[in-house]
């Protein structure tokens, strides 16, 4: 029996059909809430006049199973776009309105069809919330356009809505300057699927109250190194650098405000391994650093010691290097086009596979939103690259119960398919900043509880900067996945006149830092050298992106129970790993690089279908821990969809008598089983397709790595 298509409600604070539960294939599961589509009834609210009429082209589709490839082929040959997957087993589509009813008849799986209606197209905190737009003026707006759209039609649209100020391209998409009544108007234009705040975005070093020139004279004879000064011993890289992994042969490209004058010929000695420079922030014409904060990131990810007879060192200090420069001299601040296939061209060009970014916007916390589905698109459709990003620098214990409070890792540090790295404190006693934490800039506000307010930022290697930002994301994801030092960071300075000194100078080459913005470039060297062991060691050619990962998280090293000690209500972490504070642990290059027969990886760059598995049997003897770590490159996620996690994979290990342990985790796209003290026997570890709504060709390809210790 033919059905007609569900209701739509227009008005923003309208009434909505929303359901507290969620079910399979029952319900969408959409940042505005859990909609059932076949309770939205079919009346019609009046809606606001605008200066142009328009066809409902956007419409929702949800079938009562999993969906197959056959079920996408279908939706195709109907002459429909698929934008997006929406959880539970529904899609975004655009088309006239005939051609998706007759989907109604196509596809005998389908359950519902429904108008998109206005109030999905809205980011909830700009309606509701200390950050709410009706307590503003104007407010700055990013409108995400639909597959398939013409901007300046599009933009047409937009201009007419009363209250609109301003209207600029962004790639794609739109950057709007608005009244906050105009959001409603906007949320009706067909061709825009998502509003939210423009993005503001900084970079993640820890502002901190200048130093004192006494605290940190420049020097004629700087004092003595300890070795330590770098963060790169702590992650263990000398072990990985005496068997020749240094990150030879690997390029690495950092996203960031510069490199010290802008010019190669006179670069930083430290950085003489910088093949190339592009200038990328809006209006720049030079990649050079006035800020400082990108000489110091690219130090500690290849900074070759130079000038420092080898002792301090960037984790791939063979790797060459490309500065992608964003600062913008127009605005005198990071600003750039947030188009990754744009940043990212010319870098990609020379050879650069893995990319770091230290910076992020912390108005979006634990969000899953445009910009996070922008880098999560890039890799979807780069699987071969690895991009870090910074978790952000916005801990705090708010409660003032002594412990970080979670939830506030910054987009798009979010996104499912980077690898997101957080502060661990490093081991300096003298140099940067070594006040107690109570006692720097809003210290007392921030972390002002014991054991936090008398505890300093570089004095215990198993703790996370009180700083770093924790997780989970809003969805219940992992993040960060991993950490590295990020407190008191000796590297590179910028020689240009206006850089600024960071946490303090050590001489007239070499600043010291601070924030996740330090971690994520020594985690980023790592990934080069990680890249150049798993090419020497298991002969591959190309590993991809996941497989880099996969191997960083299996040999991190959990620091549980933290730095204040494993029992009682002061314990840093109330979990082994995974966790919120330290994803995975720390990276650690000594015990990657040390790898023997027993582990071995497989990239599976073909992949898997729905219902299909995979399995491979390991030999495990006698009170042996077996550990199986599983990444993989999901498909982006909509920003206005509740749960991000699109694809679904599956980690088990089956034991000898038949036992199965498996996470069942519907959220991350990283699974890790470590199982101890087992009996010897043949285990099983398997990897199965729970859900595949949008693979590759109808499969999800993956990277495992199995080890038994």
């Amino acid at each position: 029996m033919k059905r007609s298509i569900a209701g739509f409600t227009v008005g923003i604070l309208g009434s909505l059909a929303l359901s507290p539960a969620a079910w399979s294939g029952e319900v969408v599961r959409l940042k505005a809430g859990n909609v059932r589509l076949e309770s939205l009834g079919h009346t019609l609210l009046p809606s606001q006049r605008l200066p142009f009429a328009q066809e409902p082209r956007y419409f929702v589709v949800q079938f009562s199973q999993a969906v197959t490839p056959q079920d996408l082929a279908r939706l195709q040959s109907a002459g429909v776009t698929v934008q997006s997957y929406l959880p539970d087993d529904a899609f975004l589509v655009s088309g006239t309105r005939a051609r998706v009813e007759s989907l109604l008849a196509l596809l005998p799986n389908l359950r519902e069809v429904a108008l998109f209606q206005a109030e999905w197209r809205v980011s909830p905190d700009l309606l509701q919330g200390p950050l709410s737009v009706f307590s503003q003026k104007a407010v700055s707006l990013y409108l995400s356009l639909g597959k398939g759209e013409i901007q300046e039609q599009v933009a047409l649209w937009v201009r007419a809505v009363d209250g609109v100020e301003k209207v600029l391209g962004q790639g794609q998409d739109l950057v709007v300057r608005a009244n906050p009544a105009a959001i409603e108007g906007l949320s009706r234009i067909e061709g825009v699927t998502w509003i939210q705040r423009l993005p503001q975005i900084v970079s993640w070093d820890l502002p901190v109250d200048e130093p004192a020139p006494q605290e940190n004279p420049v020097m004629a004879e700087p004092p003595a190194l300890s070795g330590f000064e770098s963060g790169t011993r702590i992650m263990n890289f000398e072990q990985a650098w005496q068997k020749g992994f240094t990150g030879k042969g690997q390029t690495v490209s950092i996203s960031d405000t510069g490199a010290d004058t802008g010019k190669l010929d006179e670069i930083h000695k430290d950085l003489s391994n910088t093949v190339a420079g592009f200038a990328v922030g809006f209006g720049a014409t030079s990649w050079a650093d006035s800020n400082g904060h990108g000489t110091h990131v690219m130090g500690s990810v290849g900074g070759n010691g130079a000038l420092s007879q080898g002792k301090v060192r960037g984790g791939a200090y063979e790797a060459k290097l490309i500065i992608n420069g964003l600062w913008s001299p127009i605005m005198d601040n990071l600003a750039f086009p947030q188009d990754f296939s744009k940043i990212l061209s010319g870098s990609v060009k020379e050879g650069a596979l893995i990319n770091t970014n230290s910076w992020g916007n912390p108005n979006a916390l634990g969000v899953y939103d445009s910009l996070a589905n922008k880098v999560d698109t890039y890799l979807f459709e780069h699987p071969e690259m690895l991009i870090l990003f910074a978790a952000g620098n916005s801990g705090q214990d708010a409660n003032g119960d002594g412990h970080i409070d979670g939830g506030s890792v910054s987009s798009p540090s979010t996104a499912k398919n980077v690898l997101t790295i957080g502060a661990s404190e490093n081991l300096i006693s003298q140099g940067g900043i070594q006040k107690k934490l109570g006692e720097m800039r809003d210290g007392a506000k921030k972390w002002g509880v014991e054991p936090l307010k008398s505890d300093t930022l570089s004095n215990h290697v198993d703790g996370v900067a009180a700083f770093s930002s924790r997780g989970p994301t809003e969805d219940g994801r992992t993040k960060p996945e991993l950490v590295a030092p990020g407190t008191n960071i000796l590297s590179t300075r910028s020689h240009h006149p206006k850089a600024s000194p960071m946490w303090g100078e050590y001489s007239a080459d070499y600043v010291w830092a601070g924030g996740t913005s330090m971690a994520t470039p020594l985690a980023a060297g790592a990934a080069a050298v990680t890249r150049q062991y798993l090419m020497e060691k298991f002969t591959l050619t190309q590993p991809t992106g996941a497989l880099v990962k996969a191997a960083m998280i299996h040999s991190a090293k959990d620091m549980f129970p933290g730095q204040y000690g494993s029992t009682g209500a002061t314990q840093e972490f109330k979990t082994p790993r995974p966790n919120s504070d330290e994803g995975y642990g720390r990276v650690d290059m000594g015990a990657l690089t040390s790898w023997g027969s027993s582990t071995w990886v497989a990239d599976e760059t073909q992949g898997l279908q729905v219902s299909e598995e995979k399995s491979w049997n390991v030999e495990v003897a006698q009170g042996a821990t077996l550990r199986a770590t599983l990444t993989y490159v999901d498909a982006p996620a909509a920003a206005n969809a509740r749960k991000a996690l699109v694809n679904d994979l599956d980690l088990q290990v089956v034991g000898p008598a038949g036992e199965v342990k498996s996470l069942e985790d519907r959220s991350n796209n990283t699974e890790m089983l470590e199982l101890k003290g087992l009996s010897a026997g043949t285990y099983r570890v398997v990897v199965k397709a729970i859900n595949v709504p949008q693979g590759k060709q109808g499969r999800q390809p993956y990277a495992i790595v199995v080890s038994q210790e």
